[in-house]
């Protein structure tokens, strides 16, 4: 076999990506990628589920396939507030050929009907994701959540710390109204209180004092479609905002709990969380590590699957002594195998 010219290769891939995306309507050269919204598409096991019943008439929906000869540890996936879990398709498809992934439609959400409560709390949602994980038989797991998956994540780490091996939390807030450290944080001291450039400020983020804002609501996806309780998507979507204006309040004392390995992980662009969330869980939670997503925005998972799966991958790989990286012989095996993944 010849010499492979691999530019000619690789410029024609993209102009294939290029056409396949400009046709779906999702891609567009004149909209920034941290804008985009992309597409969910089907989980690689066809969407097929069960139901747990919890109690009370709560019923929670959830899924696992993946490679069941793994020694890997299991990777449960959190999807975001309001959504459902084919949210993190590209992250269960791409884990599930190395590992046995386990994800759960939050109550009240997606496929789980908004019955036999009233209120959402990210404790409640942390118990349902433990009582799952003993309905499977599974003793521990690593976390990668989401916006509302990574809270629940975090909040495993802190109550469960038995039971969760490490958490690559993307998109989390500690404080609801994101006041802390506040908006004149001195990495990024704009009104969103993150980069918030578009094509009006060519491409740049200005620094002004703005005023506090409440997180923005999330986009209910396929709710009319997936919920056994069409007709309560408005109360679902309204016990996800009251949830939102309340939860979380963590302070120092609460991330100091976790005792495993964590990520915190946000896009450059994200106009929905602040980045000083993402500074605060880095600089509060023991030994954590933190990842800044270059040229995306709340939904990364979604906007560069690529890069965000690789970075995943390979903190999922990552050796660690306790709760900090293996710098020994073999240290570099974790990166080794998370390219390969």
């Amino acid at each position: 076999m010849g010499a492979v010219d691999w530019p000619i290769v690789i410029g024609c891939m993209l102009l294939c990506l290029h056409t396949v995306l400009a046709q779906s309507g999702v891609y567009s050269k004149q909209t920034p990628r941290w804008e985009w919204s992309p597409p969910l598409e089907s989980l690689a096991n066809g969407d097929q589920g069960s139901y747990l019943n919890l109690s009370s008439n709560i019923d929670l929906w959830y899924t696992t396939f993946g490679s069941t000869q793994s020694n890997n540890t299991p990777v449960l996936l959190l999807h975001g507030g309001g959504g459902n879990s084919n949210q993190m398709f590209n992250q269960a498809n791409y884990l599930a050929k190395t590992r046995k992934v386990i994800l759960q439609d939050t109550r009240g959400q997606g496929r789980s009907p908004y019955r036999g409560f009233t209120d959402l709390h990210y404790d409640d949602v942390a118990r349902d994701a433990i009582a799952l994980l003993d309905h499977l038989n599974i003793p521990t797991v690593a976390v990668v959540g989401w916006s509302d998956g990574a809270i629940t994540g975090l909040n495993l780490a802190m109550n469960y710390s038995s039971r969760i091996e490490r958490v690559f939390a993307h998109g989390a807030n500690v404080q609801a109204n994101q006041g802390i450290p506040g908006t004149n944080d001195p990495i990024i001291n704009s009104k969103s209180g993150s980069f918030d450039a578009d094509f009006n400020s060519g491409g740049t983020t200005h620094s002004t004092k703005g005023d506090l804002r409440k997180r923005a609501s999330a986009d209910n996806y396929s709710c009319q479609n997936l919920s056994p309780t069409p007709d309560q998507c408005a109360a679902s979507t309204q016990a996800v905002q009251r949830m939102w204006s309340l939860e979380p309040t963590w302070g120092p004392q609460a991330l100091a709990q976790i005792k495993c390995p964590v990520w915190s992980v946000d896009g450059d662009h994200d106009t929905e969380v602040e980045r000083n969330q993402a500074d605060t869980i880095a600089a509060w939670t023991p030994f954590a590590g933190q990842l800044i997503l270059p040229q995306v925005g709340h939904a990364a998972h979604l906007q560069d699957p690529t890069f965000f799966n690789f970075a995943m991958g390979y903190f999922l790989n990552l050796r660690y002594d306790d709760v900090l990286p293996y710098y020994g012989p073999g240290s570099n095996a974790g990166s080794q195998t998370a390219t390969a993944t």
